[in-house]
């Protein structure tokens, strides 16, 4: 209605388990090639005004079991093996969009991972655009966690209590104000 096309996906996830049952969603187990194709696909899409939110942010290798799993990797393998299809999406694609994953690096949610969303992608990578959550209702995601790391839109229905009625506080209305501006560009 607005003229806005998205299409979830591509994923770039890596193949690590021969068991995953969305291997058929991912391109490869090696994260330049799965990088590089990733880009191609996000040029492809922006050339027909489509925005291509590149899915999951994170290490997650797994559909089953991926809700709130916690992964528990060294920097160096999260960046040269997971992160890798993501950067050159970013940088050599020109993404604009993401998904976050559900699964936790170490004990923080991936959605919800400032260093993830903020530091790494926007900050580092130059990221210019929107973070969606992946679809769900996991107890532990919460609307202000993401908002606050650098998400901008939840794909679920936040089980924390609302904060309508009460004061927002600056540093939350900013987020928001960062968040709608993540939207729009």
């Amino acid at each position: 209605a607005l003229g806005v096309d998205g299409l979830y996906g591509p994923a770039v996830n890596i193949h690590r388990n021969v068991l995953n049952g969305r291997n058929f969603e991912y391109y490869s187990e090696d994260p330049v090639l799965a990088g590089i194709m990733c880009a191609y696909h996000v040029m492809g899409a922006k050339e027909q005004g489509v925005l291509a939110y590149i899915k999951h942010i994170g290490p997650n290798e797994s559909d089953s079991g991926r809700n709130g799993a916690y992964k528990w990797l060294t920097e160096q393998s999260l960046r040269e093996i997971y992160l890798k299809p993501f950067e050159l999406a970013v940088k050599e694609g020109g993404a604009n969009a993401m998904m976050s994953s559900f699964n936790r690096i170490g004990k923080v949610w991936a959605g919800g991972s400032y260093e993830l969303l903020t530091e790494i992608l926007r900050n580092e990578w130059g990221f210019e655009g929107m973070v969606i959550t992946d679809y769900g209702t996991a107890s532990y995601m919460y609307s202000d966690q993401m908002i606050r790391a650098g998400g901008d839109l939840a794909l679920f229905q936040d089980r924390q209590p609302s904060v309508s009625g009460r004061m927002v506080s600056p540093s939350h209305r900013y987020a928001l104000r960062q968040a709608t501006k993540n939207i729009l560009y």
